[in-house]
Formats: structure tokens, C-alpha cells, sequence
């Protein structure tokens, strides 16, 4: 059976919380909360108070994080039945990550020339994103944090690498 450390290397692991964690940041740079709040004005920062800049960086950061979620969910698929379960924290990873990729690339086409949705819709598919966005975060300092110190391996049949052993 092959385990999630050899399935999925640190660096990919460490490229994905980059890109993440990146996204968030310049998620929140698409709100004008950097120059409202003078961050923007700190040495070095400018960049977070230009609209253009963080939303380039951010499309740019998407198609890295889709890359690398991409490349992780080939290497689990292709792993066969000797690839271990989903515990339920990676399933509710998994959906959020989902999520908000499908939430993105549908503001993406918004963008277009044939937007799929009226301005209302627009405004709910902001929210959804940035709920989604918050969710993650909140997963990730909470559940996502607690399940990191468990074994998440699970055997074929459903047990655990702790239980089995």
C-alpha cells in the first residue's frame, strides 16, 4: 500500500501552502482593504494597493495551485487500490479546494465575453468564494491542524495505520 508522504512529495506539499497562502493574500488585496488601512504605505508593500498587480499575481498563483492540485489528485488516482482512503478532514479538503476552484474559474468567465451570470448573481459568487476562501483557513487552523497530528493513513478495509498496527 503506498503511503500519502510517498504519493505526494514535501515539496508539492510545500508549493501548494504557498500558492495558497498566496491566493489569500492577494485575494485580499482584491478588496481595497491594503489602501484603506495604509498597509500599502509600509516599505516594500506598494504592490498590495494596486489592483492590477494583486490581481495578476493572483490568476497566476490560481494556475499554480491548479497545477499542483492537479498533479496530486493524478498521483492519487493513479495509485490504484493500493492508494490509502480519504479520512473525513481530507474529504472536506478536497471539496473546499473543489470548491473553490470551480467558484474562481466561474468568476474567470465572468470576466469574459459572455458572462454566464447577471450582476446579482455576481455578488452571491463573490461571497461564495471569499466564504469558501474563509472556510479553508478556518479548516486549516482548526480541523485540518488536529488531523495533521493523527495518522491519516486508512487501509483498504477501513482501518487505520494506528488501528492495524
Amino acid at each position: 500500500m503506498t503511503t500519502p508522504r510517498e504519493l505526494f512529495p514535501r515539496w508539492q506539499k510545500r508549493l501548494l501552502l504557498a500558492a495558497a497562502l498566496g491566493l489569500g493574500l492577494t485575494g485580499l488585496g482584491q478588496m481595497p482593504i491594503f489602501s484603506r488601512y495604509y498597509v500599502a504605505d509600509i516599505p516594500g508593500l506598494w504592490w498590495l494597493g494596486d489592483f492590477r498587480i494583486t490581481a495578476a499575481a493572483h490568476l497566476a498563483l490560481a494556475a499554480v495551485l491548479l497545477c499542483v492540485l492537479s498533479a496530486m489528485a493524478t498521483a492519487y488516482l493513479g495509485a490504484g487500490r493500493g492508494r490509502p482512503g480519504l479520512t473525513g478532514p481530507g474529504k472536506w479538503r478536497v471539496g473546499l479546494y473543489a470548491a473553490i476552484a470551480a467558484t474562481g474559474l466561474l468568476r474567470v468567465l465572468q470576466n469574459g465575453a459572455a458572462p454566464p451570470l447577471g450582476p446579482g448573481g455576481v455578488r452571491y459568487l463573490d461571497w461564495g468564494h471569499l466564504a469558501l476562501a474563509m472556510g479553508l483557513l478556518a479548516f486549516a487552523l482548526g480541523w485540518g491542524r488536529k488531523a495533521a497530528t493523527q495518522p491519516a493513513v486508512r487501509a483498504a478495509n477501513g482501518t487505520s495505520a494506528r488501528e492495524s498496527a
